[in-house]
């Protein structure tokens, strides 16, 4: 199980301004009022109660902010690396694959529930699956339409603006699609608004805090201050030799090794493409089901080219730090 505390830290959006509403109004010379920006604070337990507060209002942002400036440009460099260490093409082409993914469950729901492949779905499941195809089709888009979508995207990577955008629809994707899971599991952004944090000690450069939320275990967390930010220990400690062993192997990557693994990233790829365009086309549930079924195998190609790399970069490890946010599971 995964809490918001497993999320990556990025930061909070820019100043907001505050427009007056639309309508006819006599012409002013009065400038828009600037909102000025929450402070971040410099105490521990105020620190992590103004990031619960800003996810529990959505805004993913604030995760950015809670890491320190050298983490944030260690973040950046890192994803822009992986940018040159991939085929543009070949990556573009698989989030193609990814929204078109989308497209095709949302024109297709009726089809997707009345399958019968694996079994006929009980009532009580097919019920729940067409409550969970909005919040799918909206995490999908959120994915294929996020900054890091396209190489161009990912070599030109800011975290600041990642997490500002994605980050918060993902949270709220997330979100949804857990409601449907029933109470015991359910992950709701408002109840952080709501956590108590106390200092249990500290010094000048460490705290050990005290979060709870309603339902949930207290947690107790040590957590240092880098620059001027508090994290929590133990990934403090780790994120120097994290980030460097991430970075070598990045940087290990060659060009043939790149260009070696293409072709067979370019056959899986044909092959959903093929079946997708299937999928697209069916006009009957046995038509559908027949495409859904062709499209096992190149499914299983693609997760298998996934884990070896197939689109010249192997997975690299990313650790990014991240405040002690107590949230129920999501499963």
């Amino acid at each position: 199980m995964s809490t918001l505390r497993n999320l990556s830290v990025a930061s909070l959006s820019a100043s907001a301004l505050l427009f007056t509403a639309c309508g006819d109004k006599p012409e002013t010379s009065e400038a828009p009022v600037e909102v000025a920006k929450p402070t971040y604070p410099d105490a521990p337990d105020a620190a992590m109660k103004f990031v619960a507060t800003e996810l529990a209002a959505g805004n993913g942002g604030v995760l950015w902010e809670a890491m320190p400036a050298s983490y944030q440009a260690d973040v950046n460099k890192l994803a822009q690396l992986a940018g040159t260490k991939i085929d543009g093409e070949i990556y573009d082409q698989v989030f193609s694959v990814v929204g078109r993914l989308g497209t095709v469950i949302d024109a297709k729901q009726e089809f997707i529930l009345n399958t019968e492949l694996g079994g006929a779905q009980p009532p009580e499941q097919k019920a729940q699956m067409e409550a969970a195809i909005p919040s799918i089709v909206s995490l999908i888009g959120t994915i294929s339409n996020s900054p890091v979508a396209s190489s161009a995207g990912l070599q030109s990577f800011d975290g600041q603006a990642f997490f500002d955008t994605t980050v918060s629809s993902l949270l709220k994707d997330l979100e949804a699609m857990s409601a449907l899971q029933g109470e015991e599991s359910a992950f709701s952004l408002a109840d952080l608004g709501d956590m108590a944090v106390s200092v249990v000690d500290s010094s000048e450069d460490s705290a050990t805090l005290l979060t709870s939320v309603a339902g949930q275990e207290p947690l107790e967390e040590v957590y240092s201050k880098i620059e001027d930010r508090w994290v929590p220990a133990e990934l403090a400690s780790q994120w120097t030799q994290n980030m460097g062993s991430a970075t070598a192997q990045l940087e290990a990557i060659s060009p043939e090794q790149i260009e070696a693994s293409k072709p067979q990233a370019q056959m899986v790829i044909g092959m959903i493409d093929g079946v997708l365009t299937q999928l697209e086309g069916a006009e009957t549930q046995q038509q559908f089901d027949q495409a859904l079924q062709g499209a096992m195998m190149p499914l299983m190609g693609l997760m298998m080219m996934g884990q070896q790399g197939g689109m010249g970069a192997p997975a690299a490890p990313t650790p990014m730090p991240a405040p002690a946010v107590p949230a129920a599971p999501v499963q």
